[in-house]
């Protein structure tokens, strides 16, 4: 999407070992996101910190997928913005049974029962004082309330009936004390933590239809005196638990999920006041194409309406229980951090989300994709970011972190459904079952490789042998591609596809179809993307007969095109082998070529448009005319004796 492998949460557990189970989702059992370890430090409880000022706050919209560490004193919680539904503000922080590893927690393989799993713990508080407007000493009767709202399963698996969620204050720091047994010396005191709040676990369906909404809120009044001291503290804490009869298979990281949202302590509080001065986004920036989170750039440019949407879609929420006027834009920026464009929304009115819920305003809500929003010079690559931006009055509303969110639009030499972040796994069960993911190609391509993310699984139980397979056609089956006997592979880092390289590059145009073969019965656990929905491109066959999904999803494989061309059906005996054009971007008419010194074969020089037409064919020379070819990407190859290829590359005129 990062702790828990930003996802982890997929509901379908659906028998994973029924019989009649052929497709198949199941949740994560580690957390890629969080696993890096070079990333990871942990926080002692007694890291030395200036204590917190009321008013506490934190709505987790930072950027994830560990807790703010100007806020908490540990990583154990993932921060993410797709486990919850109907959060209060975008972000929320997710519990689950993974530590901050991205790990299953040892005591789970211990423990028939429930363990003690994630941790969510504040730095020290000023809860004795406060200084603004003036300085003065609390007590118990001026009203010091803790809030927040909570949520079980979310987007993941529920959590048993005898897990838990708890809510627990410092009662007693560690101290050093005089040892009753050795007067002369001293001992160590542990942290004394009192339970003040918790919650049995339950299915979302069924908190709703106790509660009547998505997120409850919760209001602890702190009354004994013990609790306002210079070095307050609480802490979240969930307890998890795993099936009685365990198996590897029932051990999935992302049980017991619990989401925590809007956190809030302070003074002078009404235990009735629910509402705030906020007017925030409650979920992720989107991909400003119709069907890809990235794709290559010359696929784009050859026809921008067609992959562009017609819209944003915006949620936007009014924490408040009175209407604001405010403004919305969205802006986007190039490489350079440079606005390429800009679009206003204006100001509008919006309600508050307890009476009318979220925005409805046509131009906040959903702004319409500006006309040619990107430019479009050919180019390798290209990276945009879309930054969409409310803002309530000159100087925002209380709370102006939540006002902004952003979205990375990356071109390069893939196309991705995608976001790079798997929630969940996928799989076939089947005698040599298969799954493809189609793509449409804008012009002929050369795909040099196929990128697949496997989930990571407990006892390698993932590690699988498969066919690489490439199809132009699945009813009746046209086969391109097919590998010799692969293994799957995990790369280091977070989210790290692995990318498989064709024997030889191939050349491939209008539709494809990208997937893989199972060689075993057994399950092979593909990343899934739970949040964008490419379910209409996947398809699956495991008794003969090609089906469509019937998940929602983005499976997470990435077709990959180089600079190889190939005339012909049949594949080279060689790798092909690059020759150097400039300028290139051309935006001139003549173009030169050079080859390596130690090259004695004489050549043609032939010269292909982006659809695989041959536009041009000359003997050889140290540059080309290309006057009569109108801007565009081109392929050019140099062939040999009997037009075997022994240079080739790509190129772009851009006048």
């Amino acid at each position: 999407m990062i702790k828990k492998l930003i996802g982890i949460f997929i509901f379908f557990t659906m028998g994973v070992t029924g019989a009649l189970a052929q497709e198949i989702v199941r949740p994560l059992e580690v957390n890629l996101l969080m696993s890096n370890e070079s990333t990871v430090k942990d926080y002692s409880l007694d890291k030395a910190t200036n204590p917190l000022l009321l008013p506490f706050r934190e709505d987790f919209s930072h950027k994830g997928p560990y807790p703010d560490s100007r806020l908490w004193a540990d990583r154990y919680v993932f921060i993410n913005q797709t486990f919850a539904i109907h959060p209060k503000s975008i972000g929320t922080a997710t519990f689950d049974a993974l530590n901050q590893h991205g790990q299953l927690y040892e005591e789970a393989a211990e423990s028939a029962y429930q363990f003690a799993a994630d941790m969510l713990t504040s730095h020290p508080i000023r809860l004795d004082s406060v200084f603004a407007p003036a300085p003065m000493a609390l007590t118990p009767s001026d009203s010091v309330l803790l809030t927040f709202y909570y949520q079980p399963q979310g987007q993941g698996s529920a959590p048993r009936d005898r897990d838990s969620l708890v809510v627990e204050f410092l009662h007693t720091p560690g101290h050093y004390t005089q040892d009753p047994e050795d007067p002369e010396n001293e001992i160590w005191v542990e942290d004394a933590w009192v339970q003040v709040w918790s919650r049995e676990g339950t299915t979302l369906e069924e908190f709703y239809e106790t509660h009547g909404t998505y997120f409850k809120r919760v209001a602890l009044k702190i009354e004994d005196q013990v609790f306002f001291r210079p070095d307050f503290r609480f802490r979240f804490r969930n307890y998890a638990s795993f099936p009685l009869t365990k198996t590897p298979s029932n051990y999935a990281g992302n049980t017991s999920i619990w989401n925590i949202d809007y956190i809030k302590l302070d003074y002078g509080r009404s235990v009735a006041d629910s509402f705030y001065y906020d007017i925030t986004f409650v979920t992720p920036a989107q991909s400003i194409l119709q069907k890809y989170q990235a794709m290559p750039w010359s696929h784009y440019i050859a026809n921008p309406p067609l992959h562009l949407r017609s819209r944003f879609n915006l949620t936007i929420s009014n924490l408040d229980n009175i209407s604001y006027n405010y403004t919305y834009r969205y802006f986007i920026t190039d490489e350079s951090d440079a606005i390429i464009r800009n679009y206003s929304g204006g100001t509008w009115n919006i309600a508050p989300v307890s009476q009318q819920g979220y925005q409805t305003y046509d131009l906040h809500a959903n702004p319409v994709v500006t006309p040619n929003p990107l430019p479009t010079a050919p180019a390798p690559a290209r990276v945009f970011t879309i930054h969409h931006v409310i803002r309530e009055g000159n100087l925002g509303d209380e709370w102006t972190r939540n006002d902004t969110i952003r979205f990375r639009q990356v071109f390069d030499n893939y196309f991705a459904y995608d976001d790079g972040v798997p929630e969940s796994g996928y799989g076939l069960v089947g005698s040599n079952a298969r799954g493809a993911v189609r793509f449409i190609l804008q012009h002929t391509d050369t795909l040099d490789a196929v990128q697949f993310f496997f989930n990571p699984t407990l006892y390698n139980q993932n590690q699988k042998p498969f066919l690489l397979k490439i199809w132009k056609n699945l009813d009746p089956e046209e086969i391109l591609y097919e590998s010799q006997t692969l293994s799957t592979e995990f790369a280091e880092g977070i989210n790290t596809f692995v990318s498989y390289a064709l024997e030889n590059p191939i050349v491939v145009s209008d539709t494809i179809y990208v997937g893989w073969q199972q060689i075993t019965n057994d399950f092979l656990n593909i990343g899934f993307d739970f949040t964008n929905d490419a379910s209409e491109s996947i398809f699956y066959n495991t008794h003969g007969e090609w089906l469509p999904t019937s998940y929602s999803g983005a499976l997470m494989i990435r077709p990959v095109f180089g600079q190889a061309l190939i005339t012909g059906n049949e594949p080279m005996d060689t790798e092909p082998r690059q020759v150097l054009i400039y300028p290139n971007p051309a935006t001139g008419n003549v173009i030169r070529i050079k080859v390596p010194e130690n090259t004695t074969e004489q050549y043609e020089i032939i010269i292909f448009d982006g659809t695989g037409r041959k536009v041009h064919q000359q003997s050889d020379a140290a540059q080309i005319n290309i006057e009569n070819l109108p801007n565009g990407l081109y392929f050019i190859q140099l062939a040999g004796s009997n037009q075997q290829s022994i240079y080739t590359s790509k190129f772009i005129i851009a006048r």
